[in-house]
C-alpha cells in the first residue's frame, strides 16, 4: 500500500516537474481564459490602440521578443518581434508554411491554391513559374519604366483636371487605380485609361480593398471557432467575408473564361495566356498537376491584391506626410528642380541622384508600417526560435513594427526625420532594419515594383503640384487606419500647379 501512494507521489512530482520545464521552454505570453485563451484580452487593447501592431509592441517589452498567445482552441500564436527573432524566424525553412484555419482554406477555395497562401511544392512551383513568366513580360525591369511613366503622367494630368476649380479632393482611389494600370496589363493584358477602367475591374479594387481593411492577420473570429459562422453569420463577419469572396473568385473566373474563349494557342502577350498554355503542357506530362484553371484562379487573385493596397497606400502616407512637413515637401521639388528640372519627366536613372527623396520615401516607410506584421508562418515541424521551443503548426507573425520603432537602434524612432538616411557627403544611405517586404524564402516578389513605382509616381507628383490641406482641416493623424494594410489617413487635399 505504501509503495503504491509513494510510486504515485513520486509520478505525480515528475509530472510536475516536467510540465513546468515544458512550460519555461515555450513562449512566455499573458494568461488566458479557458477555450477562448486571449482573444477577449487582444480584444480590448485593440479597441485601445486602435491599430493592432501597437499591442504586439506592447506585449513585447513586457515578454520578450518571442511570446504567445492562445487564440481560440488551435495551437498558440507566436509573436515575434526585434531583429534578430525575427531575421531567424524569416530564414528558417520550418517556419515556411501558410496556416490552415478555417477562414484561410475557405479564402483559397477549400484546399490551398495560389501562391500567398500555399507552402510546400504547391508555393514553390507556382511562385517560380509567376516570377519567370511576369519577369519575361518586364516585370521588375527598366523596360517597364515607360509604362510606369505614363500612368503616373496621367494621374499627374487627371489630379489638374479635378481640382482645376481649387476644390479639395481625396485622391487615394485615384492613385489605387493608376498603380493597378500596370499590374493589371502584365496579368490580363489591357491597358485602361486612368479614370476609364471598366465598372467590373473597379468593383473588383472595391471588393478586395474593403477585404484589406475589414479583415484580420489571425483570420478572425470564425477562424478560431467555425461553428460560429452557422449561429452568428452576420455578427462574426462571416456572411459578408463569404459575399466579397464569391464576387472576387467570379471576377476572376470570367476573366479566364473570357481569355480562354480568345487565345491564339503560341501568342502569348500577358499572364493569363502563358498560364494557360502552362496547363496543356503540364496535362501532357501527367494529369496529376498543380496546374490548374482554379489554380491561375487563385494565382491572379493573389498577385492582384498584393498589388493593390500596398504600394498606393505607401504613396498616400507619403503625400499625408508631406502636407504634414511642408518643409520636407519644399526641400523634395528644390532637389527635384536642381536634377531634373520641371520639363524633363523622371526617370528610374534619376534614382541614385536624388538622395533627399529617397531617404523621404524610406523614412515613410519606416514610421507608415503599411505592413506592420508578416503575413502568418506555420511552423512544419516542431522546432526552435531563440531557444524556445515552437510546436508544429504554430502561427507565427514577424512584428516589422518592433524593428521600425526600435528606440536602441532609431534613437528617436517616433521623430519623422529624413535625415537619418543621409550622410556627411549627402548621399542616401539604406538601413537594412527597414524591411517592410519581409527577408527569407517568403519575401514579397514585388519589391523591386513597388519601389520603383513610388519612387516615380511621388517624383512625377511633386515635379508639377504642391500638396497641401485646407486650413480648417481637422488635425491628421499619421499612425493610419487599421486592417490587414495599414492604410493612410483619409484628408481632402488642395493640389495646386507648381
Amino acid at each position: 500500500m505504501w509503495f503504491g501512494i509513494l510510486t504515485l507521489v513520486v509520478v505525480l512530482i515528475l509530472k510536475v516537474l516536467l510540465d513546468c520545464r515544458r512550460q519555461r521552454k515555450s513562449p512566455p505570453g499573458p494568461l488566458g481564459l479557458p477555450i477562448v485563451g486571449n482573444l477577449f484580452d487582444i480584444a480590448k487593447l485593440v479597441r485601445r490602440e486602435k491599430i493592432s501592431a501597437n499591442i504586439w509592441n506592447q506585449l513585447a517589452e513586457k515578454y520578450g521578443p518571442v511570446f504567445s498567445v492562445k487564440l481560440g482552441i488551435q495551437e498558440p500564436t507566436i509573436i515575434v518581434s526585434g531583429i534578430d527573432a525575427i531575421t531567424e524566424m524569416l530564414n528558417k525553412p520550418e517556419f515556411d508554411g501558410r496556416p490552415n484555419g478555417f477562414m484561410f482554406k475557405y479564402r483559397c477555395g477549400g484546399t490551398p491554391h495560389g501562391i500567398l497562401f500555399t507552402d510546400s511544392g504547391i508555393w514553390h512551383s507556382q511562385r517560380r513559374f509567376a516570377l519567370r513568366t511576369l519577369r519575361q513580360f518586364g516585370f521588375g525591369k527598366y523596360s517597364m519604366e515607360y509604362i510606369l511613366q505614363q500612368d503616373a503622367s496621367a494621374l499627374t494630368n487627371m489630379i489638374i483636371q479635378l481640382t482645376a476649380n481649387g476644390t479639395p479632393i481625396n485622391i487615394g482611389s485615384l492613385i489605387c487605380v493608376s498603380v493597378v494600370s500596370h499590374i493589371w496589363f502584365l496579368l490580363e493584358g489591357t491597358k485602361f485609361e486612368v479614370g476609364k477602367e471598366t465598372p467590373q475591374l473597379k468593383e473588383a479594387i472595391s471588393v478586395l480593398k474593403d477585404l484589406l481593411r475589414t479583415g484580420n492577420i489571425s483570420g478572425g473570429i470564425v477562424n478560431h471557432f467555425p461553428f460560429l459562422r452557422h449561429i452568428f453569420p452576420h455578427l462574426t463577419g462571416y456572411r459578408l467575408f463569404e459575399e466579397r469572396q464569391s464576387r472576387i473568385n467570379k471576377f476572376f473566373l470570367e476573366v479566364i473564361s473570357r481569355h480562354k474563349d480568345n487565345k491564339l494557342f503560341g501568342e502569348c502577350t500577358n499572364f493569363i495566356d502563358s498560364y494557360l498554355e502552362e496547363i496543356d503542357a503540364q496535362k501532357k506530362k501527367s494529369p496529376y498537376t498543380s496546374f490548374t484553371e482554379k489554380q491561375l484562379q487563385f494565382v491572379l487573385k493573389d498577385l492582384f491584391t498584393a498589388s493593390i493596397d500596398t504600394t498606393d497606400n505607401m504613396i498616400g502616407f507619403v503625400i499625408a506626410y508631406l502636407v504634414v512637413h511642408p518643409h520636407v515637401q519644399l526641400k523634395i521639388q528644390d532637389e527635384i528642380d536642381k536634377v531634373i528640372g520641371r520639363d524633363v519627366s523622371p526617370s528610374l536613372n534619376d534614382k541614385n541622384r536624388l538622395p533627399y527623396l529617397n531617404a523621404v520615401l524610406v523614412e515613410v516607410s519606416r514610421l507608415a508600417n503599411v505592413t506592420p506584421t508578416s503575413l502568418p508562418h506555420r511552423a512544419l515541424s516542431d522546432s526552435n526560435l531563440l531557444g524556445f521551443e515552437i510546436k508544429r503548426n504554430s502561427t507565427l507573425l514577424a512584428n516589422f513594427r518592433s524593428i521600425h520603432l526600435d528606440k536602441e537602434h532609431w534613437g528617436d524612432p517616433e521623430v519623422f526625420r529624413p535625415e537619418r538616411f543621409i550622410n556627411k557627403e549627402g548621399q542616401f544611405v539604406d538601413d537594412p532594419w527597414v524591411m517592410p517586404f519581409g527577408t527569407g524564402r517568403r519575401k514579397c516578389l514585388g519589391e523591386v515594383v513597388a519601389k520603383n513605382t513610388v519612387f516615380l509616381f511621388v517624383a512625377c507628383l511633386l515635379q508639377k503640384l504642391n500638396f497641401s490641406v485646407p486650413e480648417d482641416h481637422p488635425e491628421i493623424g499619421l499612425h493610419g487606419i487599421d486592417g490587414i494594410i495599414t492604410s493612410p489617413p483619409k484628408i481632402e487635399i488642395v493640389v495646386a500647379q507648381r
